[in-house]
């Protein structure tokens, strides 16, 4: 195939490898705001179910929410383009992510979950209800983490397949 096409001088390999690159800034751009906005969601849920002003909760779902939208539009021009990514060398680095992020996700939600529940039962108001809204915050805040950096792998694993698509989408 031609330059035109998206297969110029550095191969398939190293251009796919560039999309998949691109996509996953793309797509953290925006996630980052969901990091706050779905913690924000389960404090929020925690303060309503103990009979108190979910506000605290909603108000950092909302900025969530805003900077996701913010990130959406600050990406809009790599979203859309056109353009051939640019060629991408770090292989082995993209492999070592790809077989570490579930190990990490797993480890890193048990870890939290650990340090929720070790609070909740040695700390003298861990199980008050002024407390489980904090609680609920830090327990679902490496879950969004978490599963951006899974889909972010998703891109990773999938290089080929989705280069080729944008190609012919091109």
């Amino acid at each position: 195939m031609t330059a035109e096409k998206g297969h110029s001088s550095a191969g398939f390999p190293r251009l796919a490898l560039g999309h998949a690159h691109r996509r996953a800034r793309v797509f953290w751009f925006w996630w980052m705001g969901m990091i706050f906005a779905i913690p924000g969601a389960a404090q929020a849920a925690t303060l309503a179910a103990t009979d108190q002003s979910p506000e605290d909760g909603l108000v950092l779902t909302g900025l969530g929410l805003v900077m996701s939208a913010v990130g959406w539009l600050a990406a809009i021009a790599p979203r859309f383009t056109r353009t051939v990514p640019s060629p991408a060398d770090d292989v082995a680095r993209t492999a070592r992510y790809v077989r570490l992020a579930p190990g990490v996700f797993i480890g890193v939600v048990a870890a939290m979950l650990a340090i929720v529940v070790i609070f909740m039962a040695v700390t003298p108001r861990g199980t008050s209800p002024d407390v489980l809204p904090i609680m609920a915050f830090l327990a679902a805040f490496p879950v969004p983490v978490g599963a951006g950096m899974l889909y972010s792998r998703h891109l990773h694993l999938n290089r080929d397949r989705l280069y080729s698509a944008w190609l012919e989408r091109r």
